[in-house]
Parts: structure tokens; C-alpha cells; sequence
């Protein structure tokens, strides 16, 4: 029932587009988190929790 509903309509492209656009952003963020020298920063980043109010450890 589902395939004869979907073959009857003509905006099959916008799923598409819509998959492949997550995918490409998803990818872009793992790419972002696992790029080279991002190690350093989160484990700075890590550390702000422990930092006091006034932020003199920065």
C-alpha cells in the first residue's frame, strides 16, 4: 500500500534530498569532532567545569 501511494506522487526527490543532506551534515560534524588538533581543545574544554566564578584559571 505504501509503495502504490508513494509511486502515485511526484515529490519522491524531497526524502531524498532531505537524506542526503543529513547525511552530509552528520558526516560534517563527526569530521568537525575528530579532526586533527580538536584533542587539545576538548580537554580544555573539559577542565572550564572546575574553573571558579571569576574565570582566573583562563
Amino acid at each position: 500500500m505504501k509503495a502504490e501511494i508513494l509511486s502515485q506522487t511526484d515529490y519522491l526527490t524531497y526524502p531524498l534530498i532531505s537524506v542526503v543532506l543529513f547525511v552530509a551534515i552528520f558526516s560534517a560534524a563527526v569530521l568537525w569532532v575528530f579532526r586533527p588538533g580538536s584533542r587539545e581543545v576538548y580537554a580544555k574544554r573539559s577542565m572550564m567545569v572546575f574553573d571558579d566564578e571569576k574565570g582566573t584559571s583562563r
